[in-house]
């Protein structure tokens, strides 16, 4: 399995959603079985050994008692918004440089694509290295080209990372693995804000044909306003706001931002999984 940037200087921090109620599900969709394993604890094993800090937040205390058997710390709480299971996910990320926010509903996301976020970031944070080595400041950098040259390493090592997990079904069972259009994700001019904060300047998704989704990464000069969020809001309430600051990573299918909702998503996903055999499944 690929590793988190293979020389890394920032301390990520990982935080599992897993506090839905399951209201369109009809329960607690988070236990519902894929392949013989919840669909949470897919989830953690795809995290498991890239971040510095991961925790699971959850008002479910099956949810809570799997995934401290699969080594994950885990948040048990009785909160009602999702600004809370943010905010309380927020109190453990204390000393990260970086917090990625992972949906428990979406068994198929690839540790690959965990990883091309943590490299981008990774870029990120040198790119600002060489600037201020150079003697540039963050201000004299508009257009948020922080990364520079070396995106085109991202968009290599992120390719690598794909060729370790691709699936090797056909493309008529949904299994081909798209390229990482990394070097080109650059697609919006930042002004404005203050990157003198973080050393990363950009908040990072995974996206699939051009439609972002999760998991997503936060730089530490958002990390006020994750803690802070208006009631009911979550993550991509700071992304809105900071839309000139996002940029996107192409995921290898759409399987992998798939999230259940319903009973009906779930027979779509194991449909899909049976198609594929043990390719459809995150490695």
């Amino acid at each position: 399995m690929p590793h988190a940037a293979d020389n890394r200087t920032l301390k990520h921090g990982c935080i599992v959603m897993a506090s839905g109620v399951g209201a369109r599900f009809g329960g607690n969709k988070l236990m519902a079985e894929l392949c013989d394993a919840p669909l949470v604890g897919h989830v953690v094993r795809a995290t498991d050994d890239l971040f510095s800090r991961r925790v699971v937040v959850t008002r479910h205390a099956d949810v809570a008692a799997l995934c401290e058997t699969l080594g994950a710390q885990v948040i048990l709480h009785d909160e009602p918004c999702r600004n809370d299971t943010v905010r309380l996910g927020m109190e453990a990320m204390d000393g990260c440089d970086t917090v990625t926010f992972v949906q428990g509903d979406q068994p198929l996301i690839r540790p690959a694509s965990i990883v091309a976020l943590l490299r981008a970031a990774e870029r990120d944070a040198a790119g600002a290295a060489r600037r201020d080595a150079a003697g540039h400041g963050v201000a004299d950098v508009a257009g948020c080209d922080a990364v520079g040259a070396a995106l085109a390493d991202t968009a290599e090592d992120y390719a690598m990372g794909l060729d370790a997990v691709k699936c090797d079904v056909d493309a008529a069972a949904g299994c081909d693995a798209a390229e990482s259009d990394v070097a080109g994700a650059a697609k919006h001019d930042a002004v404005g804000y203050n990157a003198a904060v973080s050393s990363v300047a950009r908040i990072w998704r995974t996206s699939f044909d051009g439609v972002p989704g999760a998991p997503v990464l936060f730089p530490s000069w958002a990390f006020d306003e994750l803690r802070s969020l208006p009631r009911g809001k979550g993550g991509g309430f700071v992304a809105k706001t900071h839309a000139e600051c996002v940029r996107t990573i192409e995921v290898s299918s759409e399987w992998e931002l798939f999230d259940v909702d319903t009973r009906d998503d779930l027979e779509r996903l194991q449909t899909h999984v049976a198609r594929c055999g043990s390719a459809g499944l995150p490695r």
